[in-house]
């Protein structure tokens, strides 16, 4: 008669645990959904002083406005590139970086 009660409660009660875990389970999905760290992101995008900051595109947009390449003649060093022979390889590299390298330059 015992062990029937016991069993009974024991079936009754071990639900709500399963529940319970599930409901934690849920609430931990909905922290890290999109929608959760959308509305962080958006919090965060203010600065504390009201200011919207730039978003990465944006930074990068600004970079890209005032990037430049460097023509063979823009160059400012006196040192120039060389054929280094280091290791079995050639490498192309100034004649100081090639030395310190232990490298011999051809």
């Amino acid at each position: 008669m015992r062990a029937l009660v016991l069993l009974l409660c024991a079936g009754l009660f071990s639900g709500c645990f399963a529940f319970e875990e599930i409901d934690k389970g849920m609430e931990i999905m909905e922290a890290h959904t999109s929608t959760a760290n959308k509305k962080k992101q958006e919090e965060t995008a203010q600065g504390a002083d009201g200011v919207k900051l730039p978003t990465y595109a944006e930074k990068v947009g600004t970079w890209f406005e005032s990037a430049k390449s460097l023509a063979p003649g823009d160059r400012t060093s006196s040192d120039p590139l060389i054929a280094c022979r280091t290791q079995g390889k050639t490498l192309f590299t100034k004649r100081a970086d090639c030395l310190a390298r232990g490298g011999q330059p051809g």
